[in-house]
């Protein structure tokens, strides 16, 4: 039988981890960009992109891609981001006449 000798406290690894991360309290800066046919809505620091699309006969913009899962990185959440993208797209459509 062996006996194990725990080192000294001051010895051993000590760290501290926040969980969950720490979030930004900055607000994301929204940029808008037609990119061909699409409109692209991004937000500063954070994974959110949107991208919507005017199909031919169709009276409305429609999402072509959208995030999934929340950034955790900034306090932003995706409703939020999905709300303001949704009214900034049909902004630039209406100032661009594809919807009235």
């Amino acid at each position: 039988m062996s006996s194990r000798n725990p080192q000294p406290l001051s010895m051993q690894w000590n760290f501290q981890r926040r969980w969950p991360p720490e979030q930004s309290t900055a607000n994301p800066v929204f940029r808008v960009a037609v990119q061909g046919s699409d409109i692209v809505v991004t937000a500063s620091d954070t994974d959110y992109v949107m991208t919507y699309h005017k199909p031919t006969n169709s009276p409305q913009l429609l999402a072509k891609n959208f995030p999934r899962k929340e950034d955790r990185r900034v306090s932003m959440t995706l409703a939020d981001f999905l709300t303001a993208a949704y009214k900034l797209a049909n902004d630039k459509a209406r100032e661009l006449r594809w919807i009235v």
